[in-house]
């Protein structure tokens, strides 16, 4: 398996990086970067985003990153700095907008787990033509998770003793979501593209 874009490395490694230090940092920089709903409507729209970069403690970086890390190893012959950048501004930026308007309950977030699962997504579907049946089955197993994790019984404590938080679900909802948009838009845009090249 070829890397699709071997200088995609530093700039991934660029993301995991501030996200470490932002995890070590993380009770001094989440009050600035943290979903803070109060802060957002008071101006501070930067926290749509940065809400993703920051997380509740040392192990909820960490098993994010992991994943992080996982996707780009996997899926490194689909990735490409184009995409990774729009990945984590659109899927960031998009999952935030949406915790905003339609969980008027959430007050505060944190956490890549959300986008993660865009990124997931994503590549799932990029990638769904070189391996239909293992894409689909993996689509399938995180299309059944987020539909148990949204019934009323669900359990989202169960890693409050490793990340001193719940889990909302709802963001990885939102950042599935954006992911396949994503997805739609990146095909849209190539085959116009493709369009563009053979009128030439």
């Amino acid at each position: 398996m070829q890397p699709r874009d071997r200088k995609l490395r530093p700039h991934f490694a660029l993301v995991v990086v501030a996200m470490v230090m932002l995890g070590l940092a993380h009770a001094w920089v989440n009050p600035w970067l943290a979903f803070d709903r109060g802060a957002i409507e008071q101006g501070q729209w930067w926290r749509l985003f940065t809400c993703h970069l920051v997380h509740l403690n040392h192990w909820h970086m960490l098993l994010n990153l992991s994943g992080l890390l996982l996707c780009g190893y996997f899926f490194e012959d689909l990735l490409d700095r184009p995409r990774f950048w729009v990945w984590l501004l659109f899927c960031g930026v998009g999952t935030g907008v949406a915790l905003l308007i339609l969980d008027p309950q959430l007050q505060h977030y944190a956490g890549l787990s959300g986008i993660l699962h865009g990124l997931l997504v994503l590549c799932l579907l990029l990638g769904w033509r070189g391996n239909p049946w293992l894409h689909s089955l993996v689509l399938l197993v995180i299309a059944g998770r987020i539909v148990m994790e949204q019934q009323a019984g669900y359990d989202v404590d169960y890693l409050r003793g490793w990340i001193d938080g719940r889990v909302y679900v709802n963001a990885h909802f939102y950042g599935a979501l954006s992911g396949a948009l994503l997805y739609g838009g990146i095909r849209i845009v190539e085959y116009g593209q493709r369009r563009w090249r053979t009128k030439q």
